[in-house]
């Protein structure tokens, strides 16, 4: 299955107007043996993916306009049966023939790491289901793009429907396994990212002011072909 080579499909929100992260994203493909290069959702000005799947998002949170989008991208017949699902902020910073499956740790964890929240809450809610079910507990929720099997993609939806916590119900529920590494999201302006770094993810802040920021408009200076 990961010797074969895939579609990379950014969601990208319908409101999009700073599109300085994405630039960057696209311009990090070049680190990845991929197929076409798929926008779904919003147009964003400036770009020029090969593939373009307009989604008019519904859901009154994130979590929920997100997972509305990708259900639409799974139930779209052009779309390919297997893709690495990207977010703008995913940057490949090492030549990388296929991405794994990736996760940190349990989701159990994580939660001993962050504070009270209604995503902590989430977070244990998802795991304690997924226990219940006699299914693993690894939190896939990474800020590095996924392998997903839409097929597979649409049957979690409709098995965990209204839930959020897409990518550690898939990871789990389909028993993907994968590689246990630390998180690469960047969050603090004032974090350098080590050279040997394979992927990146950045905030707002850390990307526009921070030390990942420059970084990474140091590492892809060249504009690429998705860009106008």
């Amino acid at each position: 299955m990961l010797s074969e080579i895939y579609d990379c499909i950014y969601i990208v929100r319908n409101d999009i107007i700073d599109t300085s992260e994405l630039r960057y994203s696209l311009r990090s493909l070049d680190n990845l043996k991929h197929g076409g290069v798929w926008i779904a959702g919003g147009d964003p000005q400036g770009i020029k993916p090969d593939r373009s799947l307009s989604i008019k998002q519904l859901g009154a949170s994130k979590w929920e306009r997100t997972t509305y989008t990708l259900r639409k991208i799974c139930e779209a017949k052009e779309t390919p049966d297997m893709f690495y699902l990207f977010n703008d902020d995913f940057f490949i910073m090492q030549p990388a023939e296929i991405i794994p499956p990736i996760y940190n740790g349990t989701i159990y964890d994580r939660l001993k790491t962050i504070g009270a929240s209604r995503y902590a809450q989430h977070m244990k809610h998802t795991a304690d289901e997924l226990a219940r079910r006699g299914l693993g507990v690894n939190n896939y929720a990474v800020h590095i793009p996924m392998l997903i099997e839409k097929e597979k993609a649409l049957e979690v939806i409709e098995e965990f429907t209204g839930w959020p916590m897409f990518r550690s119900l898939y990871g789990n529920y389909w028993n993907i396994g994968g590689e246990d590494m630390a998180d690469v999201k960047i969050v603090e302006a004032s974090v350098k990212p080590g050279k040997e770094a394979k992927y990146l993810s950045t905030s707002n802040i850390s990307f526009k002011y921070g030390k990942v920021g420059e970084h990474i408009r140091q590492t892809f200076k060249e504009k690429c072909k998705y860009e106008v």
